[in-house]
Parts: C-alpha cells; structure tokens; sequence
C-alpha cells in the first residue's frame, strides 16, 4: 500500500476526520507490518513515511493497544483502545487516565503541556500542580488543577462529566461555564444545545475501571451502545419502543453478555437472539410502556 495513502489515513485519524473504513485499513495496515516484523525478525526496524512526517507504530497484540507517534516536533503522541478492552496510562506529569473500550487520547510528551483530546470514555486522576489541566471532549473544554472525575464523550452521544472529587470548571461550545464539585455531573446533548447538571453517586460512572458497570436509570439503547463497545458486538432493535426502556442494575466483570441481556429483557419483557457469529445481538418484544 502506497507510503502517501497511510500517511493521509494516519493524519486523518489523529486529527479525528478519518472515517471508520479508513480506520479499519489504518490498523489493518499496522497489522500487517507488525506480522512482517516478527516473520522477519527485525524487531527493530522502523518504517520512516517522509523525511518531515514519521510515525513508529508500538503494537501490543495482546493487549491491542496501538500508540501512534506523529510529528516530531509537535511531541503529540495518541492513544487508542479497540472494542473489547481497556487500558491505564500514566502521562509525563503523572497523572492518570484509564482509557475505556473504543476511546482516543491526544497529549503531548512535554511535561508542562496539561492539555489533552478525548474521543470516548476516560477517568481521570490529575496530579496536582499549579499549571491547570485541560480536557477538550465532544464540545467542552474541562480545566482543573487536580481532581479526579469520569468523561463519557462517544461520537453521536451526549457528553457526561462526572466529579469524583474535587472541583472542575467546564465550558460548552456556547460559551456556558458550570463548575462542579463531588458527586455533581453535567450532560451536555449537542443535538439540543442543552446542559443538565445534577447530583449523582459519582461511583456508578467509573465503575468500568474495574471491569463491571453500573447504570442509573439509562435507556436500553445506552446501555446496548456500552456493551456494543464492551463486548464489540451491534445491537437491532426489533421495535423502537423499546430503546427507550430504562433501567437500574450493576454488574460486575464476571457477568457474561448472556446473563446481562437476561436480566435487561426479563425486567422489560423482551426477549434476545445472538447472531450465528456472535456479531449481532437482535432486541424483540412490545416495549416497556405496554
């Protein structure tokens, strides 16, 4: 595959342009060179794109992490987590992230540049310094100084900040400033141009850092988006009455998919079906309000 195409798809990634199939044949692209490094056995050869762009693709295959590294002198390095899996990152001012299933982190190498991109799900524990901390995700800015809370930001999903503890200061792309505090969250619905905050158990939204989950009185379609990403499998839903069902459950990282969709369809009356391939999960019944 042409040098100049991967660059494009690479810079279209990073940037956050990149459709899914050219996502797809971006990582299908590291794949393959990673598998023709180790039938090679040259395990420290590195692959230069131009003399000003370079990218060294560090690829974990068991663990499916793929860490990108684009300019040399912008020192940005990002982060991407698949479906399926989760992972603990530590930045240069050693602050903490657990990234969540399909989710990607933009930072850069030098210490004293405390602002990141989030695509997707994070929790953070942010070290205390006198320089604030900056998160931009799905249309909000977030700054602290150190504090620990959750950001759930997914592409054509509402963004929820939810504070551990501490306080936040976040700004919506109209210009609304709200500063939250412990066990506060603020969802942000950009289709409406809304901001909702309110008081919650702040525990239930970082309790996949753990591997289980928790929902609060979620929708069915939210809870099938997140276990879309958890189990990387797609939901159907049969009749559209039921995406609006909601529930109040927790399981933790023992629960199999089965068990889950079990005890969601038997509360709301509903059956499942699993595809052959285990790819598709088909929703049937009359919906919560019959």
């Amino acid at each position: 595959m042409p040098d100049d195409y991967i660059h494009d798809l690479a810079r279209k990634w990073l940037a956050g342009t990149a459709t899914k199939e050219e996502t797809d044949i971006l990582m299908q692209w590291y794949g393959k060179e990673e598998m023709d490094i180790v039938r090679n056995e040259e395990r420290s050869r590195k692959r230069y794109l131009s003399t000003v762009w370079w990218m060294a693709a560090a690829i974990m295959i068991g663990a499916g992490i793929w860490v990108l590294y684009p300019k040399k002198v912008e020192k940005k390095l990002a982060v991407y987590v698949p479906k399926e899996q989760q992972n603990r990152i530590v930045l240069p001012d050693s602050s903490i992230v657990w990234l969540n299933a399909d989710s990607k982190l933009l930072y850069s190498e030098d210490l004293q540049h405390r602002e990141v991109t989030l695509s997707g799900e994070a929790f953070f524990d942010v070290r205390k310094a006198a320089k604030p901390f900056v998160i931009k995700a799905g249309g909000s800015t977030t700054t602290v100084l150190g504090t620990r809370f959750n950001i759930k930001a997914y592409e054509g999903e509402p963004t929820a900040i939810t504070v551990a503890s501490g306080k936040i200061k976040v700004e919506d792309e109209q210009k609304r400033i709200s500063v939250l505090t412990a066990n506060e969250q603020i969802t942000l619905e950009q289709t409406t141009d809304s901001a909702i905050e309110r008081t919650v158990n702040a525990t239930v939204y970082h309790a996949w850092i753990n591997g289980g989950f928790e929902v609060n009185n979620e929708s069915f379609e939210a809870i099938a988006n997140m276990l879309s990403r958890k189990y990387d499998v797609a939901f159907r839903f049969e009749n559209e009455a039921l995406k609006k069902c909601t529930f109040i459950a927790s399981f933790d990282e023992q629960t199999s998919m089965e068990r889950v969709l079990e005890l969601l369809c038997k509360i709301n009356n509903s059956t499942f079906r699993i595809s052959q391939d285990r790819k598709e999960i088909y929703i049937s019944g009359k919906g919560c309000s019959q």
